[in-house]
């Protein structure tokens, strides 16, 4: 009950500025008009949102510096191998939706070589930050996360890439063109920055309440 509470007040804490955010974004800056594309767009948001919450994204006011690191693959399989597997799987599936949303939204990423690239990045980005938080910075995630890109993106590509929303080649924008680059800085900076102030608040709230102690 209470990761299901904490779950839902960090994406309701992240939502409240990641719904304007994309607004402002695709009809104003892109002028976009198709909904399901602003749909799809801050679908990715929130993906983004709860993966950075998951992996323990660093706060501007929680940082701390842990230099906790393996770089032997397959390293703690031998002291614990079903929390391996079990850990391994997780890592897998959680970066699948990734490698389905970017080429079903944007035309560029229909690469199986583009993705595998993209996952590659997006995870030493989330292992780098995560030295800056008390969780372990691995190489096996690396590894995984990859792997659950590229699985992700052949689902993708099984179902013909159906729903394009990519802007005609005329209308395409230098900003449009690193489109997916400004909605990561975007989903970065309200988690970094704005995220935690609402979070908290809320949680003072929560934990101030009668009833907190009949769902511990």
């Amino acid at each position: 009950m209470v990761r299901l509470l904490s779950a839902g007040i960090t994406c309701l804490s992240s939502i409240i500025f990641l719904v304007p955010a994309v607004i402002v974004l695709q009809y104003f800056v892109l002028k976009q008009r198709s909904f399901c594309k602003w749909f799809m767009v801050l679908l990715l948001a929130v993906y983004l949102t709860a993966v950075f919450s998951v992996t323990g994204l660093p706060t501007a006011y929680t940082l701390q510096f842990d230099l906790s690191v393996n770089l032997v693959p397959l390293a703690d399989i031998v002291n614990s191998p079903l929390e391996y597997v079990k850990n391994t799987l997780l890592n897998i599936v959680l970066f699948m939706p990734l490698g389905f949303l970017l080429p079903v939204i944007w035309r560029e990423y229909r690469s199986a070589k583009t993705m595998a690239i993209v996952g590659l990045a997006v995870s030493l980005v989330i292992e780098l930050l995560q030295l800056f938080t008390f969780r372990h910075t691995d190489i096996d995630d690396l590894i995984m996360n990859t792997l659950g890109a590229v699985i992700g993106y052949a689902a993708a590509k099984k179902l013909s890439f159906q729903m394009p929303f990519q802007m005609p080649e005329n209308n395409r924008t230098v900003l449009a063109k690193y489109e997916p680059v400004i909605v990561w800085g975007m989903v970065f900076v309200i988690g970094f920055f704005l995220k935690p102030l609402v979070e908290n608040t809320v949680w003072e709230a929560v934990l101030s309440g009668t009833w907190w102690e009949r769902i511990r």
